[in-house]
């Protein structure tokens, strides 16, 4: 009988286990949740073809490590190269363009470090080395502590072991509150930053380089490393932002009359 017990419940699991799940998965970077974007597409999305979106709002290097291990039918995140690695290593099946907006440079209204007089990145970065100035990091692995590395990289600085470098280990919005109450230098998605209601005396002081640009992008992950995965409805959802009306959701998304993110259609 015991054995007899064991084969149904063997039997059951994975019966459960071969269902088709009626939601997806969706590992997003933290600034699509952060400004509201990701709830109306969802939302829209539900309504639209009863497929729910759980997102896990995560920074892109979490949301990358647990698409990795199968914890996801969705890749929403920031940091192309690392999108690339996880498409050739084969956890994705094909990287999409989604949108794009761009990093801020955000600091003290009086500027101490004269940011905003500068011409180009590699000049920000080398003045805001300097001690005299707090500069405050993520450093949590997210795509815009990525995008931070990179530009502290373009100008061949390495701010590690600054008195006035420092770090959260935390998201966006709470390292933009810390800068707010030190009177301080960050790095935001301009997204996140339109959002953002505790701006205080902080501004944006240096935007436009090239180097800022910020892109990101859709991937599905790949049904042959991960059978469980959503892979029809994953593909659906790609679709349905690419092509369809989450495409102009993005466009039409707004906050204070200010567009966050811009489509490539």
């Amino acid at each position: 009988m015991k054995l007899l017990f064991r084969a149904i419940v063997l039997a059951l699991i994975l019966f459960t286990s071969a269902q088709s799940r009626d939601y997806i998965i969706v590992q997003s970077t933290t600034s699509t949740a952060n400004t509201g974007l990701l709830d109306v597409l969802s939302k829209t999305f539900y309504e639209e073809t009863g497929i729910e979106v759980r997102a896990v709002a995560v920074g892109t290097g979490t949301a990358i490590a647990n698409a990795k291990k199968g914890d996801g039918d969705v890749l929403m995140v920031h940091a192309k190269v690392d999108e690339i690695k996880f498409v050739e290593e084969g956890y994705g099946v094909e990287r999409f363009d989604l949108m794009y907006n761009d990093f801020v440079i955000v600091g003290p209204q009086d500027d101490p470090a004269g940011i905003a007089m500068l011409n180009n990145i590699q000049d920000v970065m080398k003045a805001l080395s300097s001690d005299k100035y707090k500069f405050i990091s993520r450093d949590d692995n997210s795509g815009t502590h990525k995008k931070e590395l990179s530009l502290w990289k373009l100008a061949n600085l390495f701010p590690e072991g600054h008195a006035n470098y420092i770090k959260t280990g935390s998201g966006m919005a709470n390292t933009i509150n810390v800068a707010s109450e030190m009177n301080a230098y960050v790095l935001t998605d301009r997204g996140t930053w339109i959002s953002f209601a505790n701006k205080k005396d902080l501004q944006i002081v240096y935007e436009g380089d090239q180097a800022l640009f910020n892109p990101y992008g859709l991937i599905a992950v790949n049904p042959k490393v991960f059978p469980h995965v959503e892979f029809e409805k994953a593909n659906q959802f790609i679709e349905w932002l690419i092509k369809g009306k989450g495409n102009k959701i993005i466009q039409n998304f707004k906050i204070d009359g200010q567009q966050l993110f811009f489509t490539y259609n």
